[in-house]
């Protein structure tokens, strides 16, 4: 079961100008540790943008890099083809759609709305259907990958909408995303990233709880580690993450606990809404609200290993 919404019929000025070709204006809101990489990306491809943040420093930032900047969210939908918003939760999305200043208030009929950010599905929802009421084209493109994966152009992007619409933006994403997959109409991209953000919690959690499990036992600390990363239970996440357990370096990460906890609110949230039961995504989100509690919420999501560590009275940093 998912939130039904509407999609519009309406036919975009030109879908054509949605590829390389005449190199149109690509509009993105929202120049955060994805964001600002992901405009990078628009440029690099030849693409011209228009860029607007509340933080005029991410603006000036994205200046020099070759956009244009805006001085509103209905500025950059005014100056573009398409408008990319890439923003942190559910209030400032429905500030940047749907407020006087909005992308909603400066589209055209036609104009390609396509929001990367993770929200909820209700807000979502909201916009499609007021986009639909004005003649705006609405597609929710979430993204899966890390920030450095932004900068080099290698994220992968799931989307959901109208199809036509997923395809006359693919070309677009496609400048910082390595494949962009269709997953169905509505809401479906939101469910989607949620699961993403379920399992990305859980696994985390996992494996701090195997790890303190097996060294409380008497296994040396990196050999645990070592051996889960190399036998048959390893993956590329844990390969990612094995230097930082290892190092107990959990600063500066490309997604931190208050970002992952914020994600498995909106999971559990629309998980009541669905009729599913989620328990290991909120064992994991008590287990991040214990170091939110300890002042590390923008330590790397990984560290939830510390809270298992003190519930079994575990000082190792």
């Amino acid at each position: 079961m998912t939130d039904s919404t509407a999609e519009t019929t309406s036919p975009p000025p030109d879908d054509a100008a949605l590829t390389p070709t005449g190199a149109p204006t690509v509009g993105f809101v929202g120049l955060g540790r994805m964001g600002g990489p992901m405009v990078g990306c628009l440029l690099r491809s030849g693409r011209p943008v228009v860029a607007y943040d509340i933080d005029p420093r991410r603006s000036a930032e994205a200046a020099d890099a070759g956009a244009e900047c805006a001085n509103s969210p209905a500025e950059v939908a005014a100056r573009s083809a398409v408008s990319l918003t890439m923003v942190m939760n559910d209030r400032v999305l429905r500030e940047v759609a749907l407020s006087p200043d909005g992308i909603l208030a400066g589209a055209r009929p036609g104009h390609l709305f396509c929001d990367l950010s993770t929200v909820s599905p209700q807000v979502s929802a909201d916009i499609a259907t007021a986009a639909a009421g004005l003649g705006v084209r609405y597609v929710r493109a979430k993204v899966a990958g890390s920030t450095g994966l932004a900068a080099e152009g290698q994220l992968t992007v799931f989307a959901s909408g109208a199809q036509d619409d997923v395809d006359a933006v693919s070309p677009v994403l496609a400048a910082f995303a390595r494949e962009v997959r269709f997953v169905g109409p509505g809401e479906a991209a939101h469910y989607l990233k949620l699961a993403h953000s379920i399992v990305v919690g859980a696994y985390a959690a996992l494996i701090g709880e195997a790890v303190t499990f097996a060294a409380q036992g008497g296994v040396d600390y990196d050999t645990v580690i070592e051996v889960l990363e190399a036998g048959p239970l390893g993956s590329r996440q844990l390969s990612l993450k094995a230097p930082m357990l290892r190092d107990r370096t959990f600063g500066d990460p490309p997604s931190d606990v208050d970002t992952a906890a914020k994600d498995l609110d909106l999971a559990l949230d629309a998980a009541v809404r669905v009729g599913t039961v989620t328990p290991f995504a909120a064992t994991a989100r008590q287990l991040m609200t214990s170091r939110q509690a300890h002042g590390e919420g923008k330590l790397d999501i990984w560290s939830v290993i510390r809270s298992l560590e003190a519930l079994a009275a575990v000082e190792r940093d």
